[in-house]
This record gives C-alpha cells, structure tokens and sequence, in this order.
C-alpha cells in the first residue's frame, strides 16, 4: 500500500502503475541515460498521460491526495521527464488566485497542452516594475527540474517590495539542459535577458506556500523511490544465493530490509499528512508538517536507494541495472530541496512558536445512530475516578464495546469510536486492563463457558487482575524453548514444574496465564498447554522480586514446585495452548487517533530549542517526525478499519518506530543537562532513571532484533531460515 488508503485511491495506484510499466517500460528509460531529453521536446508518452486524466488528477474532479498518489507511482515505476515539476505547476497556477490567465494556464497544464516547471527560488533573479503594470525580469534561477521540456516556467524574483512570482514563456527565456546527475530527469538553467512579463502573467503566491507544496509532492515522489529499492532488495534477497541460500534468509540482510520498510512506512504517513495539510491547513501547520515530510520523506529515498545498493551487491553497482537511477533521482531531489535537517529544524523553530497539528477523523452518517445510546450509558460514569467507571460500565458493555455481548456491545468500527468521543466528551476515563487485554480476547475465544463466567466480567469490572507467565530464563522472545512443565495427572488436573522471569505485577496479581509444555516430545509450539493458574492459593509458587539496572524491583521471577492446577485450569487443548495465547480477536478493537503527540518529554525539549545549537534543534526535529508519523499512522490504520479495509504494513511497524524513539527522547533530555544528569539528585534524578527505564522498551514484548524478523518474513516475505 502507498500513500492513499481508500479503495479508490488504491486502485488509482494500481492503474498507473501498470500505465507506467506499459507505456515508459525500463528499457525506454534506461535510454536517457546515454541520450537525455532534448530541451524542447515534449516527451512521447505525454499526449497519453493526458488522455488518461492524470497530469493534474485535482483538476479533474479529483483532490491533492490523488495527485500525490500518482506522483508516488510515477516515481516508484522512473517516469522520466517533467512529469514532478509539471504537476508542481499546476498546483501553484490553481492556487495563485491571479484571476482567469493563471486559471488557464492550470487548465492547460491538465490537458497536456502545455507542460510546466518551477523554480524553488529567485537565485540572482530580479524583477523591476515596468509601465502597464507589467515586470522586467533579469539574472538566473537556481537549477529548475524539468525546465528543458517545459514551455511555461513559474520564477520567483526579487523585487523592490520582497519576491514575487511569475509565469513566464520558456520561449522568452534562455534555458539550458544541464548535464544533470539524472539524466532521466534533467534540471535546466533558466536565465532571464530583459524578459518583460505582463501584468497578467504576476501570481499571487508567496514562498512559504510554494515551498511547503514543493516539499509534500516532492515528498511523494520520494514515497515512490523509496518504495522501488525496498521492493528490487526484497525480491532480490530471496532469490540471490551465497553460502548455499538465500542472503534473505541472513538476519543482517533481513534487519535491513525491514528497516527500510519502516522509513517507507514512516515517510508514507507523513506525506500523505503533508498534502491533506497542504490542502486545507493553516499555513504555520502546513508549513510544519510539510517540512516533517520533507525532511523524512527525502532521506528516506536516498538512505533506502544506498541501502537497495548495498543489498543488490556487485550487480547493483553496474550501469545496467536500474539502482543507480534511483539514486540519482533521490540525490538530485535532495540537493534542490535540501536535506532532511534543515527541514526538521524548521519545523522545530514551528512547534517552539506553539503549532501543532491536530488529526481529526470524520466519521460516517451511521455514527449518529450509536451516538444518543452511548451518551446515556456513559453519564452514569461522569465524575468517577476511572477504576469506578470501570465498574460501572463493564456491565453495560460500555468498557469494552468491541468484544461480543454480554461483555461488550460487538461493536464496529464506527460504533467504538463514536464510544469514544462520547467518553472523551464526558471527561470519563476508564482504567486499563493491563495484561487482562490480552486474557479476555482468549478466554473468549477458547474458554469454556464456566471459565467465562468465572473470568470474565469480574476481569472486566477491574475486580480481578492478572498477570502473565510466558517468559523463561532460556525462552525470552522464543517461546517455542519453554521448558516448564506441566503434567497431566490421574484426577485430570495438572502438575507443574518450572520457572518463569520478567513477570510483572506476579506479586499483586489475583490471576496468572501461563504457557508450560505439555508434551515433551511434540515439536516447537505444538506441545504447549494454556493454563489459569489462582496467583493467591496455589501452593507450591514461590514469588522473588528481580532487582532490574534502575534498581527497582518491578519484575519478578516465579517459581513453580509441585503446584497442582484443577482440571478446569486448561484453556483450549491441552497442545493448543500457542493458537490460544496468539488468539487475535483483540485486533477488532479500534482506537481514536488524536491530536498530534508530543509527550511531555518532546514537549519540554521543543520549549527549550531556542537555546540549542543547529545539531540538537534537528535531533528533536527528528523525533518530532517519529511522533508526527506514529499519530498519522495510527489514523491511517483507524480509516481503513472504519471503511472495512485491512491496515497496511504502517501497523505492523508502529512498535519498531515507537520505542526507539522513547528511548532517543530520554537519552537527549538527559544529555541536555550536561554534569547535571551525572548525578541522581535534582533535575538529574528523574532524567537518569528515565534513561535506564528506556532500556527495556526494545526488549519487552518481543526484542527489536526480533521483530525486524517478523516483519521481514511476514511483510516483506523474505525466507525463514
């Protein structure tokens, strides 16, 4: 999936891409390289594209995510030529509001009648009022992507009163191709001798628009690069053999592949965020999520272009494969925009002067039809701390809407969100599970009704907590090495024998889940039993806290010697306890997507970054991007589970975003304190813990390392080993 996430948007993807690869297919680019495009010759396919819609689709009845789509996929299939900066102009001529000339020059770039370009600045520029109202233009723009095929140049030059930007006939013009570093997609020199420009022809625009809307289709385009070398160094892992197998199936070649999958993921987001912002936001948060994707987006191109490099080894070094087009075009996008710090510094000096973006999501007419019920289950819950509003409205399904009744409402999509405003309208919170979110999904779905009834709506209630036993010395995130032991006696209940570590709240829990081998012989997985096990009244369990590195005690190893477990303490088979403790209905459940998060950690560091030098303004900017693309793809993820869609990879990847960037919050507001954070006293105490804490978030609940294993085989499919 690319940047749009509807069914049409993917299906208008789907459809350029094949036109791409019918019309433009790799051997015709690959001639450019030797013989680039001649300044003035419109390309071949172009006459094409515009019968097809899809020069300026937002021109056309469609809107500027559906532009930014077939941006990403003219990119990801190496359109050449003018395609980018055509489309570029486009957008600019529609928003100048300079009356009909700029509206029919627009309407001319849609139907292919003309073909445009942009310069990204005045460069030596500048224009001097003339009588009639028109300008004179003299000097050179910096270098304009696609201008040696464009018939109409939109220029910036300085004037008396500031900059100001012009539609210019490229025959009024000098240009010249240059011997650019992509020969595909040539930049040109423009320079201006006397050009006069007629009043008609002055725009309304400023830079800061032009630039932000540069930024969010250039972004896009940089999706679709990005994309390309992630796809050419995933298929090429699991076909190329060294060693006697696939290099898909080496870990290191697997961890870069999935980390190239999470920058895509990652500029994708903020892309798709960019243009929605470029379309109807603020221009303070316009400019700032722009600059978010553009710093992003166009690192992610050139970092994943290097890596499909790497990953293609010696082949991918030659002239005849097409990896280095890509990296051309990623390098040259790079070099006119600029790199990705001076736009995360932007956006910081932004977020320090108060913008934020807040991420709405409109809901469906049918949403009113929930909205009156919730509204009156909730109000008995108003003004209550959130362990008694739990309480309250467990029984009513309220706490839980997504499970089926009686425990909750088997609400969808649309009825859990509109649950959730109701509750956030009514300022009541209800208390977290904890890991009795994971319980209640797998007693629903392989308990016995008794199990159920004695379970459930006491765990939902918040009357019973639990605490999970999965974890061993030797069986960290391979659970398939557990060695505990659990022995079925002649009464049908069960023996077990064993030991577990890194148990939360085990000390305070009423209820355990534990996974022990039933089985000895069977293989892996298959011998493995799920059992309730009574924390409190079982004998035989010995509970010892584990100091971790903060030197709290927060963990616990658990020790079981002879503790018998009743008949009923199975759930499921008594070989089937992974298919329980993988049981997915918790996926139903559908989470509001807010406003943009900044946590109080990114929050204090954006309020001191005034004071900072440019290399620690562009790491906070840098970790505004993470929180910035972690809230744009839950929000993706939640539209597509409202329109009945499956989420893409963005998903699947939020935790190998997420706790890195936990962590690199810490690790840089500790290192801001200088001597200070050497110590545990003062403003060093919290800072140093935070630091230590951070530690497990890449080990808990699966290890980074192994997780980019996951995605790499389950997402990107590249072979197991």
């Amino acid at each position: 999936m690319g940047i749009g996430i509807t069914a049409e948007q993917r299906e208008l993807a789907e459809a350029v891409r094949g036109w791409v690869a019918r019309v433009v297919p790799p051997e015709e680019v690959r001639k450019l390289l030797d013989s680039p495009p001649r300044a003035g010759v419109r390309p071949a396919w172009w006459d094409a594209m515009a019968a097809q819609g899809l020069l300026a689709p937002h021109l056309e009845g469609g809107t500027l995510l559906d532009l930014a789509v077939v941006v990403e996929e003219a990119a990801r299939g190496t359109l050449p030529g003018p395609y980018l900066p055509s489309a570029l102009a486009s957008v600019l001529l529609d928003r100048a509001g300079a009356g009909a000339e700029a509206g029919e020059l627009a309407g001319a770039l849609a139907d292919g009648s003309r073909i445009g370009a942009v310069a990204l600045g005045p460069g030596s520029l500048t224009a001097v009022a003339v009588e009639g109202g028109g300008h004179l233009l003299d000097g050179t723009a910096p270098p304009v992507l696609g201008a040696g095929e464009a018939d109409l140049v939109v220029l910036a030059a300085e004037a008396a009163h500031g900059t100001l930007w012009f539609a210019v006939d490229a025959a009024a013009l000098d240009i010249r191709t240059h011997d650019s570093a992509d020969p595909t997609r040539p930049t040109a020199e423009v320079r201006a001798r006397g050009t006069v420009v007629p009043a008609g022809r002055l725009l309304e625009l400023d830079a800061a628009l032009v630039r932000d809307l540069a930024c969010a289709l250039f972004a896009a385009d940089a999706c679709g690069t990005a994309a390309w070398a992630l796809h050419t160094a995933a298929e090429y892992a699991k076909v190329r053999e060294q060693f006697g197998r696939p290099i898909g199936q080496f870990q290191g070649v697997k961890h870069l592949c999935a980390d190239m999958l999470v920058r895509v993921e990652q500029a994708r987001a903020l892309a798709w965020d960019a243009v929605r912002a470029a379309a109807d936001g603020a221009p303070e948060v316009r400019g700032m999520v722009a600059a978010l994707a553009a710093g992003t987006a166009l690192d992610a191109a050139w970092s994943c272009a290097k890596d499909c490099v790497q990953i293609l080894g010696g082949i991918g070094f030659t002239w005849e494969h097409d990896a280095h087009i890509h990296l051309r075009r990623a390098l040259v996008a790079r070099q006119l925009l600029g790199a990705g710090d001076g736009h995360r510094t932007r956006a910081v000096r932004l977020a320090a002067g108060g913008v934020r973006r807040e991420l709405r999501l409109e809901l469906p007419e049918e949403a009113e039809a929930y909205r009156a019920a919730a509204r009156e289950a909730i109000g008995d819950a108003r003004g209550l701390d959130p362990a008694a509003a739990r309480r309250v409205l467990a029984p009513t399904g309220y706490a839980a809407p997504h499970l089926p009744p009686p425990y909750g409402l088997g609400a969808g999509p649309v009825e859990q969100l509109v649950v959730q405003e109701e509750l956030a309208a009514a300022g009541v919170k209800i208390a977290e599970l904890g890991i009795a979110t994971w319980v209640v999904p797998s007693l629903l779905a392989h308990g016995t009704a008794e199990q159920q009834e004695r379970y459930l709506l006491p765990t939902l209630r918040g009357d019973l907590t639990w605490c999970q036993l999965f974890s061993e010395p030797g069986a960290g995130s391979d659970l398939a090495s557990l060695r505990t032991k659990a022995e079925r006696q002649p009464d049908g209940g069960w023996l077990v024998n064993g030991q577990k570590v890194w148990t939360s709240s085990a000390h305070t829990a009423d209820f355990g889940i534990l996974l022990a081998r039933t089985d000895p012989a069977a293989p892996k997985h298959q011998g493995l039993g799920y059992f309730v096990v009574d924390m409190k009244r079982s004998a035989g369990i010995d509970l010892r806290p584990l100091k971790e590195l903060t030197g709290e005690a927060l963990f616990n190893e658990v020790y079981f010697d002879e503790v018998r477990l009743p008949a009923d303490a199975l759930v499921g088979e008594p070989a089937g306890g992974w298919k329980v403790a993988r049981n997915t209905l918790g996926n139903e459940r559908v989470h509001m997507a807010g406003q943009m998060t900044f946590d109080t950690g990114l929050e204090a560091l954006i309020a001191r970054s005034a004071d900072l030098d440019g290399a620690q303004r562009a790491r906070i900017g840098a970790l505004a991007a993470e929180a910035h693309a972690l809230a744009c793809i839950g929000l993706r993820t939640t539209l597509q589970q409202v329109s009945g869609l499956e989420p893409g990879a963005g998903a699947s990847v939020r935790k190998l975003v997420q706790t890195p960037h936990q962590q690199r919050t810490a690790e840089l507001a500790l290192e801001l304190l200088g001597p200070a954070g050497a110590v545990r006293e003062g403003v060093g105490e919290r800072a140093v813990h935070g630091v230590l804490m951070s530690r497990c978030l890449t080990i808990a609940g699966g290890t980074t390392q192994v997780q980019l294993n996951v995605v790499a085989e389950r997402i990107l499919g590249l072979p197991r080993d």
